[in-house]
């Protein structure tokens, strides 16, 4: 567990910036320790504070709050302890959460204590995943009512509806770096759009001359549409459609291929960059062939006539038992 370690006359400062940044963990304190401040941060978010000591934290302070199981273990037979959820995802004001077949007759119970610790939020949907490329979700409402709602994050407004469009909490540092990583006057090709998942933050955060933002869901191109007004972007252009035929070529001094099943479409990104560029690369990869992703670019770059130089294989966050969702930074030349 990381935190930034600061004179305790930064602290403030530097606390407020992790708070603004979205990199403060909310789940611990920020703690006093002699001359010094541990501020504690997600991982991901450690090059926000380029000048500053991380550390892990040896003995973080957690924050109480009331426990899921803790209240369910009261209500539900013990012999079903094991099943219960301790984890779940908070978008805007609506929570979404897996639950096993084990406790399919605790559904509602589950629901209603959800609503019960965060009041603040009006609605509890069973996620049961995704379904096909488009990664449509499969919900089902077990407590309250609504299923649109306004998700802010690092300064970001994000508008969507739960039983139409995806959208991964676990992916925020993730969109924090890239809106981090565009340099003044860069022209980026985002092929995987979404609602606006990476080209919100990067025109948010930075100073692209464009972002061309590709998106096939139109779902999903729509709340894109509302999310570049709510956040008063003009620098975002729109295209609907599938990004193997409407990605436009020889313009990019960046793209972003966000989708984790899309190595079909590397060739597309590498024709997208004006000579050569940065290609930013997602995958769900088994770790047993934890060089497939590289390999898949590398392959693809020689058939292209390409060189490629790896800036950097990152982890975003496990994605299932053994497989690990990835990004790879590759300069194409």
């Amino acid at each position: 567990m990381k935190a930034v370690r600061v004179p305790k006359e930064k602290a403030e400062e530097i606390r407020r910036l992790a708070e603004r940044s979205g990199a403060k963990d909310k789940n611990r304190l920020v703690v006093c320790r002699g001359e010094y401040v541990e501020i504690p941060i997600y991982d991901g978010f450690e090059d926000l504070f380029t000048g500053y000591e991380i550390i892990e934290q040896q003995n973080p302070v957690f924050a109480k709050s009331k426990d899921l199981f803790e209240i369910l273990s009261r209500k539900i037979p013990e012999d079903l302890h094991e099943y219960i959820p301790r984890r779940y995802k908070i978008i805007g004001d609506i929570i979404l959460i897996k639950i096993t077949d084990e406790l399919r007759d605790y559904r509602q119970l589950i629901g209603k204590t959800l609503l019960q610790i965060h009041p603040h939020c009006r609605a509890v949907w069973q996620d049961y995943g995704k379904k096909g490329m488009l990664r449509r979700p499969r919900v089902e409402l077990i407590a309250g009512d609504g299923s649109e709602t306004i998700h802010r994050e690092n300064g970001c407004l994000f508008k969507l509806d739960v039983t139409k469009v995806m959208f991964s909490p676990g992916n925020q540092a993730e969109r924090m770096r890239m809106a981090r990583i565009v340099e003044d006057g860069e022209v980026v090709v985002d092929m995987f759009a979404g609602i606006g998942y990476f080209s919100i933050p990067m025109s948010v955060h930075s100073r692209p001359k464009k972002v061309y933002s590709i998106e096939i869901n139109p779902d999903s191109y729509g709340f894109l549409l509302e999310n570049i007004r709510l956040n008063q972007v003009s620098r975002i252009v729109p295209i609907l459609g599938d990004s193997m035929y409407v990605t436009p070529e020889g313009i990019a001094d960046r793209v972003v291929m966000g989708h984790i099943n899309c190595h079909e479409f590397i060739p597309v990104a590498i024709r997208a960059l004006k000579g050569e560029g940065t290609i930013h690369y997602h995958e769900a990869v088994p770790e047993a062939v934890i060089n497939r992703p590289v390999e898949r670019i590398k392959k693809a770059a020689e058939r292209e006539g390409k060189e490629v130089k790896i800036l950097k294989f990152r982890k975003v966050k496990n994605y299932s038992p053994g497989v690990i969702h990835v990004v790879v930074d590759a300069y194409v030349y």
